[in-house]
C-alpha cells in the first residue's frame, strides 16, 4: 500500500520515531521488527576509522560504472535463484523520510527508494503492481551495512540513497544512476548560518559509512564530524541542541525538514553531488544488466517521473531523470 506524502501525524511522531530507530542490530532486521542490538546512546559520536567511502581509484569515473541490458539476463543465474526463492530481497532506510521509510500507520515501508525497488520486483515476477509486495521483502539496513549485506549474500540489493564512489566499486556493482542528488547542509530556521565557515569547529552529524561523513572530515573549514548510526539520530540531536547542523544529500534533508518547521536547508550551499546506484553483488551481473533495463523502461515510459513527482518533486523542484551511462 502506498500512503500520501503529506499523510496526517508523522511530523507529530517524528521525535519519536528517531528514538525508536536510534540503533539496529549488527544483521539485517526484518522491516517493522525491534532492533536485537543494544542501542545507540543518542548525542554520542560514533568512535570509527576515518571514511574511505568516497576514496577512488584516478581512472575510475563512477557515474559510467554499469552494464548495459541485454536480452539474456533475464534468465541469468541469479534472477533463476530469486524467482525460485519467490522473493527479491532489497535493504532499505527505515528512517528516511521521502526516500525509505516505516509508516508507522501501516507498519510498511514508502518512499522513492521503495517504488524504484518495487519496479525492479514487478519486472522480475512479471506481476502487477498491486500484487508486488508479495513478491519483495524489505530489510533494514544502516549505512554501515548496506556492503556487508550483500557480499554476505544476505540481501540480493540495496535501494537506499547510496552513492556510487569508485571505493564501493571495488566492493559492490552499481545500477546506472538512477537521481542524482547534491549534499547540503541542514540547520535551525532561526540559527544565521549560511555558509560552511560558520560551522568551523561547530558538531555537523551525517550517517558512519556515508559519502556524507567523509565530505564534513575533509571539508577545509573544519567542521567537527558527528557520526550516527541513522539520520532519525541527526534529527533528534539537532532538535536538542547537541549538534549545529546535518550535512547530508538534499533528498534526506528534504525529509528531515518536513518533520520540523523549526528547521531549514541553507539556500544556495552545495558539497559534492551524489549520484544513486542500485548496489548489487559483483558475481550478480545478470541481475545487474537487469536491473538497468528496468531503469531504462521507467525513464522512458514515465514511471519515473510519476514516482519522483510523488515523492520528491514538491520539496526539491522539477527535474528529468539522469540519462544511464555505461562502462562496456
Amino acid at each position: 500500500m502506498r500512503i500520501s506524502r503529506r499523510y496526517q501525524g508523522f511530523a507529530a511522531m517524528a521525535t519519536a520515531l528517531g528514538l525508536a530507530l536510534a540503533g539496529c542490530s549488527s544483521s539485517p532486521v526484518a522491516v517493522g521488527a525491534p532492533p536485537a542490538a543494544p542501542q545507540l546512546q543518542l548525542g554520542s559520536v560514533v568512535t570509527a576509522p576515518p571514511s574511505t567511502a568516497g576514496a577512488a581509484p584516478s581512472s575510475c569515473n563512477p557515474n559510467a560504472a554499469s552494464l548495459a541490458p541485454t536480452a539474456a539476463d533475464a534468465n541469468g543465474p541469479t534472477l533463476q535463484e530469486i524467482r525460485k526463492r519467490g522473493r527479491l530481497i532489497v535493504g532499505v532506510a527505515q528512517d528516511g523520510y521521502l526516500t525509505g521509510f516505516l509508516d508507522p500507520s501501516t507498519h510498511q515501508e514508502a518512499g522513492f527508494d521503495v517504488d524504484i525497488a518495487e519496479q525492479v520486483a514487478e519486472a522480475i515476477f512479471n506481476v502487477p503492481q498491486s500484487q508486488v509486495q508479495k513478491y519483495i521483502q524489505f530489510v533494514a539496513v544502516t549505512n554501515t551495512q548496506r556492503i556487508t549485506d550483500i557480499t554476505s549474500q544476505k540481501i540480493d540489493m540495496t535501494v537506499d540513497t547510496m552513492t556510487i564512489t569508485c571505493a564501493r566499486l571495488q566492493q559492490v556493482a552499481f545500477s546506472s544512476v538512477y537521481y542524482e542528488a547534491y549534499q547540503r547542509v541542514l540547520v535551525l530556521a532561526d540559527s544565521g548560518i549560511t555558509t560552511m565557515k560558520q560551522l568551523a569547529g561547530q558538531k555537523v552529524c551525517a550517517a558512519d559509512g556515508s559519502t556524507s561523513i567523509a565530505t564534513i572530515e575533509n571539508s577545509p573549514d573544519h567542521p567537527v564530524a558527528y557520526g550516527v548510526l541513522d539520520f532519525s539520530d541527526c534529527l533528534v540531536a539537532l532538535q536538542q541542541n547537541q549538534i549545529t547542523a546535518v550535512s547530508t544529500d538534499d533528498t534526506i534533508l528534504a525529509g528531515l525538514a518536513q518533520q520540523d518547521p523549526n528547521l531549514e536547508v541553507i539556500p544556495k550551499l552545495t558539497l559534492e553531488s551524489e549520484p544513486y546506484g542500485i548496489a548489487v553483488a559483483k558475481k550478480a551481473t545478470d541481475l545487474e544488466e537487469f536491473v538497468n533495463g528496468v531503469l531504462a523502461n521507467i525513464r522512458a515510459n514515465g514511471t519515473w517521473e510519476r514516482i519522483y513527482n510523488e515523492w520528491l518533486g514538491p520539496y526539491l523542484g522539477q527535474t528529468d531523470p539522469p540519462p544511464a551511462q555505461y562502462s562496456d
